[in-house]
C-alpha cells in the first residue's frame, strides 16, 4: 500500500465547506493566547481584521511620521532611550574615573560597558 501525504503546507485550512485551501490567520489572541481561525487574504500573512487590509502609509509625510513613531516597548520612545544610553555611559564613565582614582572597590556594576566614540 503506498502511503499518500499530503501536499499543502500546515498553515493551510479548507474554508467554504471543504471547497477552498487558504491560509490561516497567524495572528494570536492575546486574551485567550490562541490563534485566529480566520483565514488570511491573498497575499497576506493575516486576515482583514488583524491588518490585512492595510497597505501602510503612501506619502513621504505618512513615511516619516510612521518611522518617528515606532517603538520597540509600548513606554519607550527613542528620545528616551537616548537619554537612558546617554546616562549610562556617563555612569559608566564616573565608575571607570573612581576606580583609576581607588575611591571605589570591588566589583564591577553589571552590564557591557558603552562604545565609546
Amino acid at each position: 500500500m503506498k502511503k499518500t501525504t499530503s501536499t499543502r503546507p500546515s498553515n493551510t485550512f479548507l474554508t467554504l465547506g471543504g471547497r477552498i485551501h487558504c491560509k490561516q490567520c497567524k495572528a494570536q489572541s492575546k486574551r485567550t493566547k490562541q490563534q485566529c481561525r480566520a483565514p488570511a487574504m491573498r497575499g497576506k500573512e493575516v486576515c482583514r481584521i488583524h491588518g490585512g487590509k492595510s497597505t501602510g502609509p503612501k506619502t513621504e509625510a505618512g513615511k516619516a511620521a510612521c518611522s518617528a513613531a515606532k517603538t520597540v516597548h509600548g513606554r519607550e520612545t527613542r528620545a528616551k532611550r537616548a537619554e537612558y544610553r546617554a546616562k549610562m555611559a556617563e555612569l559608566y564613565e564616573l565608575e571607570e574615573k573612581g576606580r583609576a582614582l581607588k575611591i571605589i572597590v570591588g566589583p564591577r556594576v553589571a552590564g557591557r560597558p558603552p562604545k565609546h566614540q
